[in-house]
């Protein structure tokens, strides 16, 4: 990372404790398979005019009684300085309606799903914001977080390797053209703009960009932007529940389907080799069945770890968008000594999904390592959010989104 940006990464820390520090709520056992997306694409950035849908299967499949609540924030994940009835149209702490259950599975579960708009309530505002579930008691349950753009701007991403001399072997360096017909009239000392950029859909790896670097009357600059590459997502797909494929080796049946995989290895010191993946995300999907939100089965899932790396005083966890890149003891790996490898396994909805491992050592228990080594030939997802403020308003309009792979990245 470049030097030259030690206030940026200042600001960025503070980011990730704002929101980790919500999003790390302990989810409860029974609830799975959380999606959060436009109607359009599996994505948290949703436009105007756009249906926003979130679901979630409950295995305890009692078909309880789930409310949801809806917040705003600033930029930086602090809760904005608003009235509810300023952002939404309507109510909520209204129950979820859409309750189904799961039907011809080994595992019984409730499928709940929640659209929005819908008759109780709208957005009015552009900006961050969560969704909330809570029982009847008002214990909260989980919480997700999603971004609604009025996309007002043109941008342009220029995804390149590093040309710092100590990280052009490992980084990519992304530099951002933010056009507009007069930018004097977002760019001033009566209004704050922000830019925040966004790697493979993971908060937790974002930086927010100041200033830009360059300033002209139709256009601003942000360069000298520095990511770590990472590596590919690794893969797994069940959903043919009861098959073998190159990834999986054997499928077992007992009181459910179990599916094991083959090892995988720590990929610290290897070579880059390219690995089509979904940059962290999971589809559910299914060959067999045709409603897949309640026909489809869960699979206990067995991963195999070998690393030189990690010893006692590490922890090992395996980490995706379909836990939100967060450390959790439900997803946790355990040393077998018989075996000299770390195993865990985990319940998974038929479908595809990507993974990767990451742990955590006792002198920095909330930093996460990741066991995969970092390439500047990695395709990644990068997503640009552009915030606006003038100095007499309330909140932080989002003004523009873009989003974009680095593929053919220029050396």
């Amino acid at each position: 990372m470049s030097i030259n940006y030690k206030l940026v990464f200042n600001i960025f820390f503070i980011m990730i404790g704002n929101y980790l520090s919500s999003q790390s709520l302990e989810i409860p056992k029974n609830i799975k398979t959380i999606i959060l997306k436009s109607s359009k694409l599996s994505s948290p950035f949703i436009s105007f005019g756009d249906q926003l849908e979130l679901s979630f299967d409950d295995l305890d499949a009692d078909e309880k009684n789930y409310y949801y609540q809806i917040q705003h924030f600033d930029y930086m994940w602090n809760l904005s300085k608003l009235y509810k009835s300023e952002y939404i149209d309507g109510f909520d702490d209204i129950r979820i309606k859409n309750i189904r259950n799961s039907f011809n599975t080994l595992q019984p579960y409730t499928n709940y799903t929640l659209n929005i708009p819908n008759q109780d309530v709208k957005l009015k505002l552009s900006g961050n914001y969560s969704i909330s579930i809570h029982l009847s008691n008002g214990e909260k349950i989980f919480e997700k977080r999603f971004s609604y753009i009025n996309n007002r701007t043109s941008i342009e991403i220029i995804i390149s390797k590093s040309n710092d001399i100590e990280n052009f072997k490992t980084d990519q360096k992304i530099k951002i053209n933010l056009n507009c017909e007069d930018c004097t009239k977002i760019y001033n000392s009566s209004s704050k703009l922000k830019v925040i950029v966004i790697k493979n859909y993971n908060w937790s790896n974002s930086i927010i960009v100041e200033k830009p670097k360059f300033i002209f009357s139709n256009n601003l600059i942000y360069d000298d932007i520095y990511f770590a590459g990472g590596n590919e997502f690794l893969n797994f797909d069940n959903s043919n529940i009861n098959s073998t494929n190159y990834r999986i080796y054997k499928s077992k049946l007992t009181d459910i389907y179990n599916n094991f995989l083959v090892n995988d290895k720590e990929r610290t010191n290897q070579i880059y080799e390219f690995n089509p993946d979904i940059n962290g995300d999971f589809l559910i999907n299914s060959n067999n069945n045709y409603d897949l939100d309640i026909e489809n089965d869960y699979g206990r899932v067995h991963f195999n770890l070998k690393t030189n790396i990690c010893n006692n005083s590490n922890n090992i966890y395996l980490l995706g968008r379909f836990n939100n890149f967060i450390i959790n003891d439900d997803y946790k790996l355990i040393f077998d000594e018989k075996k000299k490898l770390y195993t865990g396994s985990f319940l998974f909805k038929q479908g595809f999904y990507n993974y990767k491992y990451g742990y955590t050592n006792s002198l920095n228990p909330n930093t996460i390592n990741y066991l995969e080594g970092n390439f500047w030939q990695t395709e990644n997802l990068y997503t640009v959010l552009i915030f606006h403020k003038k100095n007499n308003e309330k909140y932080f309009k989002l003004i523009g989104e873009k989003s974009i792979k680095s593929m053919n990245i220029k050396n």
